[in-house]
């Protein structure tokens, strides 16, 4: 994995980015504004074909929405071959229930070829929402709805 960039790149396709970003219900109901300070926080990484983004069972610490290049999503299966359960391209993003609910990896996630990818820690989503009441809020709806029986 390379480290392309750290936050919004002036001239880079912040568009593409916010309506990813407004798909994920966790970020949903947060106006122009406050997301783009959650996007302030993001990294860009490119990773390269055959390299595993993280492993089932590894903690969630970081939610990915790819920018370019396809990842796809296994489990381990019978006779311990991996069983493909989902395939990602540009603008669909993974990883994010890991992350909110604070639970390991459900599945192992490699990319199929060069793969950019914008990031989000849960460090910086935490240090983010411990500066603005009003996303901390928004975030932590979603996680009440999420984990709830």
């Amino acid at each position: 994995m390379k480290v392309l960039c750290a936050g919004i790149v002036p001239g880079g396709d912040v568009g593409f980015l916010f309506r990813a970003m407004r798909r994920l219900e966790l970020f949903a109901s947060l106006d122009d504004n406050q997301l783009y300070k959650v996007l302030t926080f993001a990294k860009s990484l490119e990773f390269d074909a055959g390299e595993t983004v993280f492993k089932k069972g590894d903690p969630g610490e970081t939610f990915y929405v790819i920018q370019t290049g396809r990842a796809k999503a296994t489990v381990p299966g019978f006779l311990g071959l991996s069983k493909t359960v989902g395939t990602m391209g540009p603008g669909e993003f993974f990883g994010e229930l890991a992350l909110i609910l604070k639970q390991p990896r459900a599945a192992t996630v490699v990319c199929a070829q060069k793969t950019v990818c914008f990031a989000l820690a849960r460090y910086d989503l935490e240090k983010l929402m411990s500066g603005s009441p009003d996303i901390a809020a928004a975030v932590k709806a979603v996680v009440e709805r999420r984990s709830s029986p």
